[in-house]
């Protein structure tokens, strides 16, 4: 007994630590002339670039990331990485000074067969390989683009998996010929996944990237991985600072797994199992769902939120953050995606 005292005394003099988190931007186009809600202007992405060295951050490869969390290293305490989907021409043409000046790592999610059907709009592989010299691997966002959740009419469940795993690894055979072998990365076309899809890129040896915000943190899931986008008005770094210091909330198990809303319902719920809630103060926690504010219930280390409104049709998340208690003007941050289908099962991109 006085061995389990002493044992408590010394945990209760350990300093609380911030949990490994990093914060993952996720970029598509690079332009002045392009979609503004999935477009940063070369001045925005330097802006950005330069911010994260004025501010001492580490911006690590997600390969060294992923190897670090695997070994349970520590990571630095701000630490970010960089994404771009689709590999669009534009950001060889407008973003290569940046690389070049910066010469921090990044990864590029490329469509194969988009690339050779449209070589006007998408990068060549002597272009990416030329971005290679600057910091950048090549990763697969799928063949072509497509809503990878939906099954064609009539087709069976077994011969949509088939389908779905050729895809991923002949995008994954082309992008080694021609580049070298890469990390087996991939980023959901549209953040669109379901377990059955999740399932079958983790056979295949792949952690996998969605759009869904917050850190990646060492209890993510590794089908599943959170990203922020930093385009349009999220390309701000009055916001985007606070989601550059968020942390990973602690989560071990959260309920419903899979985006998609079944049985018809509209107003979904979620349920998120914390190991711990050591750093923050229960009651702070806000959930946003559109513009309203929600607080979730607690039960011990779960909380629960339940949606009063309809989400609409198509993609859409809730963002959870609380304020830390140790890391002055950090917040834990998780976000939890939803996708509604429309009567014929379907939404658009």
């Amino acid at each position: 007994m006085r061995f389990m005292l002493v044992v408590l005394a010394l945990i209760s003099c350990v300093a609380w630590s911030a949990p490994n988190s990093v914060a993952i931007l996720q970029y598509h186009h690079i332009g002045d002339d392009t979609p503004r809600v999935t477009s940063v202007t070369a001045q925005e992405l330097e802006a950005h670039f330069a911010w994260l060295q004025e501010n001492n951050f580490v911006v690590l490869s997600l390969a060294d990331i992923q190897k670090r969390l695997a070994a349970g290293e520590p990571l630095p305490e701000y630490t970010a990485a960089i994404t771009i989907d689709d590999g669009w021409r534009n950001v060889y043409r407008n973003g290569l000074a940046v690389f070049k000046k910066y010469r921090y790592p990044f990864t590029i999610f490329v469509n194969p067969k988009l690339m050779a059907e449209a070589p006007e709009a998408y990068m060549s592989w002597q272009q990416l390989r030329e971005l290679q010299d600057y910091g950048a691997n090549i990763a697969n966002h799928s063949n072509s683009h497509w809503h990878m959740t939906w099954r064609e009419a009539s087709e069976s469940e077994e011969a949509w998996r088939e389908r779905v795993r050729k895809d991923v690894v002949e995008a994954q055979q082309l992008i080694d010929e021609n580049l070298g072998e890469q990390p087996k990365h991939f980023a959901y076309p549209y953040g669109e996944y379901n377990q059955a899809l999740q399932d079958i890129l983790e056979a295949e040896g792949f952690i996998a990237f969605a759009q869904h915000s917050g850190p990646w943190g060492a209890q993510s899931t590794m089908t599943a991985i959170p990203r922020f986008p930093a385009s349009a008005q999220y390309a701000s770094l009055d916001t985007l600072a606070t989601k550059l210091t968020s942390l990973a909330l602690p989560v071990v198990e959260y309920t419903p797994k899979q985006p998609l809303l079944s049985d018809g319902r509209k107003a979904p719920m979620f349920a998120v199992q914390l190991a711990h809630t050591n750093d923050f103060n229960k009651g702070q926690m806000n959930c946003f769902a559109g513009g309203k504010v929600i607080q979730p219930s607690w039960q011990g280390n779960m909380f629960r939120v339940n949606l009063e409104n309809p989400v609409p049709i198509g993609r859409s998340r809730v963002n959870c953050t609380v304020p830390s208690q140790s890391q002055n003007g950090r917040f834990y941050w998780y976000s939890h995606p939803f996708i509604r289908a429309d009567e014929q099962g379907r939404w658009p991109d």
